[in-house]
């Protein structure tokens, strides 16, 4: 029987591609593979992985209760999701050393541009958002509960929908760090601050391991990447707002009930993203187109995988009676 890709789940062929380009890129450019250790590898879990745990606990539920297939898709998505984050987060770190030109001017000179729409959403987080403390966090943990709810209302609500859900996001995970590659940046933080001097600390943070990185190369990396596994800095396009933008059209889709959190959650995501400088305003159409491509692709991978195959024609039919 030949071995053909058609033969493996896609969220096993997503996340097997993206290893391999990952490891690709280590061999044509001498750079080091690392894992997350200490406050890193806590924090990955929390913000990405945990999710998926409660699913794969739902997947153990239902497999006990006898529906196998089900509870396949389940479990599944988390070692697949796994190996996704961990490739997403090196070629993060690698990037000024695969691509190391900056495209920061371009993108201040669009904001200046722009300048309207930057003060709009400066404002906009500063009083109608203004509820909501600087130091709070919570820009993340709106993101974080955007995972959590969306894995879990779709696990138990709407099952059939659940493993294209988690291909979207698999598929949003891998093309977002290598559309990192194509014309990256650091992000406005290094011409202004932003609104919240908290996001304003670990930005600085992050910008001194950027530089580090490009002066002591890969050998620095390789020693210093692990308790830094997620700090790495790229601006372009968002994938807060392209995440957020994911989950709020599986909701349109599928989930009505969720729309009135989760539109509220993205409006203050997309403002927050500016507001806070993480992001130059192109960033966030360029996230949203990329959420709207990986859905669209999940819609047809797994219509395609669900389709029956076609039974093949008899090779000696049996004439009719006279």
């Amino acid at each position: 029987m030949r071995l053909s890709l058609r033969n493996f789940p896609p969220e096993i062929v997503i996340a097997g591609g993206t290893l391999a380009i990952m490891f690709l890129f280590s061999l044509l450019f001498g750079l080091p593979v690392v894992a997350p250790s200490g406050d890193r590898a806590a924090f990955v879990g929390v913000h990405y992985i945990y999710p998926l745990i409660g699913v794969a606990l739902l997947g153990v539920a239902t497999l006990i209760a006898g529906k196998r297939e089900i509870a396949t898709s389940f479990l599944i998505a988390l070692p697949c999701y796994v190996v996704i984050l961990f490739a997403h987060f090196n070629l993060k770190l690698w990037i000024p050393h695969i691509n190391p030109v900056m495209y920061d001017d371009v993108y201040w000179a669009s904001d200046e541009f722009l300048r309207p729409v930057v003060d709009f959403c400066i404002y906009m987080r500063n009083h109608v958002f203004g509820f909501v403390a600087h130091d709070s966090n919570f820009y993340m943990i709106s993101f974080i509960a955007l995972f959590y709810t969306s894995f879990l209302y779709h696990a138990v609500k709407t099952p059939a929908q659940f493993r294209t859900l988690v291909v979207a996001v698999l598929l949003l995970q891998a093309s977002g760090a290598l559309a990192y590659l194509i014309a990256p940046a650091l992000g406005p933080f290094i011409y202004e601050r932003g609104v919240d001097p908290v996001i304003t600390g670990g930005q600085l943070s992050m910008l001194e391991f950027y530089r580090n990185s490009i002066a002591n190369g890969p050998a620095w990396l390789a020693a210093h990447g692990g308790v830094n596994f997620t700090v790495g800095l790229a601006a372009m396009p968002s994938l807060h707002a392209a995440g957020a933008f994911l989950f709020f059209l599986f909701a349109w889709k599928h989930g009505k009930i969720l729309l009135p959190l989760y539109s509220v959650i993205l409006v203050f995501i997309l403002v927050t993203s500016i507001a806070s400088r993480w992001h130059y305003v192109v960033d966030a159409p360029a996230g949203l187109a990329l959420a709207w491509a990986c859905v669209w692709a999940a819609e047809r991978i797994m219509g395609k995988a669900k389709a029956p195959a076609a039974l093949p024609p008899a090779e000696n039919p049996v004439p009719a009676a006279a």
